[in-house]
């Protein structure tokens, strides 16, 4: 958990209209050594200055951006619309990630029913349809907005991608890194190719889905220790092993049509 506070400094003799940050953070043993981090916005471009505070444990800071309507300074993220002309703002300007935008921490273990009700609170406000009577900055912006919205909640519903989301958070990815997998691993894999290529019935493939079901609840049991952990190692083997069963379990699927 943290906590976080901006204000204006009134200093402008020392950072003129910068904004400051100061991050508390309460997280285990590294309390005292973050309470004092500052992140100050001096009229660079928002991207090129938080780089530590964005890759350090996936926890990022925020600079204020411009209303692409009326250039008023938005200062909260995500920031859906404007405070002053109430227009859609762009989701590409404001550097969130999918869980602050469905407002909900940031972990491997979710709650599927709030961010699916997020999800739907947020689909109902900006989805396209809401605005075809608009502006054509609008529609677009919409559009934008809506495919990420869903592209999002898609990422953070699904187990698998949603690990492999956050492993890709903090700079890792199981197909960029050599990940060597133990030969018991690999020869299990391959009994489990052959009993689907050899299974003749229904009731057997269902068995077969069931078995496979349950592997993967496993793993990503595990795999939510090891994200708890920050053993980023465990979960990117963990993270390869689900990417093999969930494959298992499409081919199952496709074998039961």
């Amino acid at each position: 958990m943290f906590k976080f506070r901006y204000w204006r400094t009134n200093t402008t003799n020392i950072f003129g209209n910068s904004l400051l940050r100061i991050l508390h953070f309460s997280v285990e043993s590294r309390t005292r050594q973050l309470a004092n981090m500052r992140c100050i916005y001096k009229g660079y471009n928002r991207y090129d200055i938080f780089n530590y505070c964005i890759n350090s444990n996936t926890y990022s800071t925020f600079v204020e951006f411009k209303c692409w309507n009326c250039h008023t300074m938005l200062d909260t993220r995500p920031s859906l619309f404007c405070k002053n002309c109430t227009l859609i703002q762009s989701s590409d300007q404001q550097n969130f990630n999918y869980f602050e935008l469905f407002n909900i921490k940031e972990q491997y273990e979710i709650d599927a029913r709030q961010l699916t009700s997020s999800f739907r609170k947020l689909q109902n406000l900006i989805h396209p349809d809401k605005f075809s009577n608009k502006t054509e900055e609008e529609k677009v912006r919409s559009e934008s907005f809506s495919s990420l919205l869903n592209k999002a909640y898609t990422t953070l519903l699904n187990p698998l991608l949603r690990g492999l989301y956050m492993l890709n958070g903090r700079g890792l990815s199981i197909e960029e890194d050599s990940i060597t997998m133990d030969t018991s691993f690999l020869g299990e894999i391959m009994e489990w190719n052959e009993k689907v290529e050899e299974v003749n019935s229904t009731k057997s493939l269902e068995i077969l889905k069931k078995d496979v079901d349950i592997i993967l609840i496993n793993l990503y049991k595990e795999l939510s220790e090891a994200f708890n952990e920050n053993n980023l190692d465990q979960a990117k083997v963990l993270l390869s092993k689900a990417k093999y069963f969930s494959t298992l379990l499409e081919n199952i699927k496709e074998k039961e049509m």
